[in-house]
């Protein structure tokens, strides 16, 4: 994916990798959409578009604070995805453990955090869509930093602040759990340290229930008996293969109705975050709002005039009638078949989580409930 990486330094400026990367097929400016929140969220103003409309990256003004990541899916991390991150906390969590979420502000020389935490750029880089999966799956998480740092913090300053405040906010709301706060980072700990120095424990004790607890690390018993949570996350672990429908094809698919034979459907992150939660806690997906297009069969000609605008495939021909249908799972709202639609057969609405879900993301017709018509559309 070599056209994929756009960095780019001022003229006779030194090249320096920032670790983040541009994913064309999750841009959607490249597909004629008026969009520039990566632009205008970034504090440093490192983000331009070239000619093409190609998002690019100053890698001299760029602090790597990773805003960009949390606002638009087109922007990744070459070094760890949110899906590696995802993992490492799931990860933490079937260990029975807390995953502590710090930044990197708040780690200073010689501070060992624990195997449990989790340092980032910045707290901005995690979006809604990230807090509710975890939350979802009710992770025991917790944001442990000095929330002080964050007015004179070179990295993204106020901006970082308004939005993970934000972010976390929304998850909550959507989920009705809570992440955790903590003005500490836990440390790495010596066990030897410890031991050596015991405080009103008697040694033989020390012992005794050190051999204990090897004895229920060994056989799993501590993390079931000590994590009434962990229970739980582990049985809707178990409970995975009512996902099944959540494995989502990337690659292009034969149709023979389709202009070139074939169509590709492209997931955008931040929506399979959102279909992972409401999977993990169907009673979620009422308060999680979404904006989507709806599809009116009778106006619709098949003209085929929205299928080359969507910039997921959400709207393709029917492979075995050559109907145009919707699927609202790769729906992301962006408008762009509602204005290449002559016949008005398109319009967008607001509707909840549930629509996504209603009838296993096929098509749209009467899904959900109390929609609204966003206005001024075309």
């Amino acid at each position: 994916m070599a056209d994929a990486r756009q960095m780019g330094g001022r003229e006779g400026e030194a090249v320096r990798d920032t670790g983040i990367v541009v994913l064309r097929d999750f841009c959607i400016t490249l597909k004629g959409a008026s969009c520039s929140r990566c632009a205008d969220a970034c504090p440093k103003g490192a983000i331009s578009y070239r000619a093409d409309s190609l998002p690019v990256v100053d890698t001299q003004a760029c602090t790597q604070c990773g805003i960009c990541l949390g606002i638009c899916d087109a922007f990744s991390s070459t070094r760890v995805t949110m899906l590696d991150l995802h993992e490492r906390i799931r990860r933490i969590a079937l260990r029975g453990e807390t995953a502590y979420i710090t930044c990197k502000e708040n780690v200073f020389p010689g501070l060992k955090p624990a195997p449990n935490v989790v340092v980032l750029p910045c707290l901005a880089c995690l979006s809604p869509e990230f807090w509710t999966v975890l939350l979802s799956e009710r992770i025991l998480v917790t944001v442990a930093c000095d929330l002080a740092y964050c007015a004179d913090c070179e990295r993204g300053g106020d901006t970082a602040e308004m939005l993970y405040s934000h972010a976390i906010a929304t998850a909550q709301a959507w989920t009705g759990e809570q992440v955790g706060f903590s003005a500490e980072i836990p440390e790495e700990e010596s066990l030897l340290k410890d031991l050596a120095s015991p405080k009103g424990v008697d040694r033989r004790a020390i012992f005794t229930n050190f051999a204990g607890d090897v004895g229920d690390i060994a056989t799993g018993k501590r993390r079931l008996r000590n994590s009434e949570v962990l229970q739980q996350f582990v049985e809707r672990r178990e409970r995975s293969k009512a996902m099944a429908g959540l494995r989502f094809a990337e690659s292009d698919m034969l149709n023979l109705f389709a202009p070139t034979g074939r169509v590709k459907k492209v997931m955008h992150p931040k929506r399979q975050m959102i279909l992972e939660a409401v999977s993990a806690s169907p009673a979620i997906a009422p308060n999680i709002p979404v904006f989507v297009a709806e599809l009116d069969k009778a106006r619709c000609r098949d003209s085929g005039a929205c299928l080359g605008t969507c910039p997921t495939g959400a709207l393709n021909p029917d492979p075995g009638i050559g109907k145009t249908v919707l699927d609202r799972r790769y729906c992301i709202g962006c408008g762009l078949c509602v204005e290449a639609c002559a016949h008005k057969a398109l319009v967008l609405v607001e509707e909840t989580a549930a629509c996504l879900i209603a009838q296993n993301g096929g098509d749209a017709e009467e899904m959900g409930q109390g929609k609204k018509q966003v206005e001024n559309e075309t």
